[in-house]
């Protein structure tokens, strides 16, 4: 919060080590601070004790659902990075030739960025060959992945990496890096099932196919982020109601989440083919929370 009192405020010159600040952080109390005021953002705020603001994003890409449930040694990759970084754990060798690359993150993968280096370092992947890994890991294309899953394998043979580091790197790297689809849609959004049938996100089965902008993919698992602001969306005739989090493709070809649209003013577009400025109802979330949960699928 700014005090009232506060005038001309210059955010560049905020400190970014100012230790009350962290305090709160560390004692989990994270009411109001994006990304971090759900239960698991309170929670791993404790466990983790984030002093900096690199710490803080490890936090933050640690609750990805993917690191808390891929799991070594009967634990969690997000408990293996506390455990780590409180000293209660040694922090091991992944594999020696990438150990460089995990070296700030407690010997963890955490970041696209470092699924991407490890393939050009195992595999003598090219740029465009490592963004198509993250591309196949992040949207969860099966025909992909498993056509770069090959070629990773064939460029870590070639590099004089055994089979067996090679294939146990690259299932560490699928597990810990899944990115979830439409992350911050609320639970009465509807998705089309394969069947062409219109069903909620809160009422669709696991296990179901839903049309995405990519094709089908199937709904692995749902994640209730508790209650958040909501906003709507106009997209033409069509309105969404969706969280800050939830991206949208930008005047300027990019895409990014809603919060970036609010407070920069950029306008948000429909479709490419369709080229249909949107428009955000307000600039306040809509005050009818009633049943507004985010969920994750």
């Amino acid at each position: 919060m700014i005090r009232p009192s506060v005038k001309n405020l210059d955010i560049t010159k905020i400190p970014l080590d100012d230790k009350a600040t962290w305090d709160l952080l560390c004692l989990g109390n994270t009411k109001g601070v994006f990304q971090l005021e759900t239960h698991l953002g309170k929670h791993w705020c404790k466990e983790t004790q984030p002093r900096t603001m690199e710490e803080l994003a490890d936090v933050i890409s640690a609750i990805r659902p993917g690191t808390l449930k891929a799991k070594q040694d009967g634990k969690s990759m997000t408990q293996h990075y506390a455990d780590r970084k409180s000293g209660k754990d040694e922090v091991g060798s992944l594999y020696k030739p990438i150990d460089h690359l995990v070296s700030n993150t407690q010997g963890i993968i955490l970041y696209q960025e470092q699924c991407m280096q490890i393939a050009q370092v195992m595999a003598g992947f090219t740029e465009q060959q490592a963004d198509s890994l993250r591309k196949a890991i992040g949207k969860k294309l099966a025909d992909l992945m498993a056509e770069v899953k090959t070629e990773f394998l064939e460029g870590c043979d070639r590099n004089g990496h055994s089979k067996e580091d090679a294939e146990r790197i690259f299932d560490i790297i699928e597990k810990s890096n899944r990115y979830s689809f439409n992350k911050s849609l609320t639970l009465d959004t509807l998705v089309e099932t394969q069947s062409g049938e219109m069903v909620t996100i809160e009422d669709v089965p696991i296990g179901t196919k839903i049309k995405t902008p990519d094709g089908y993919a199937t709904v692995k698992d749902k994640y209730d982020h508790g209650e958040q602001d909501v906003f709507e969306v106009t997209i033409g005739d069509n309105k969404i109601k969706c969280t800050v989090t939830h991206k949208f493709l930008g005047e300027d070809g990019v895409i990014s989440p809603l919060w970036s649209f609010l407070f920069t003013g950029r306008s948000i577009l429909g479709r490419l083919d369709q080229y249909i400025e949107a428009e955000v109802s307000n600039k306040n979330p809509i005050t009818d929370r009633d049943g507004m949960r985010g969920f994750e699928i």
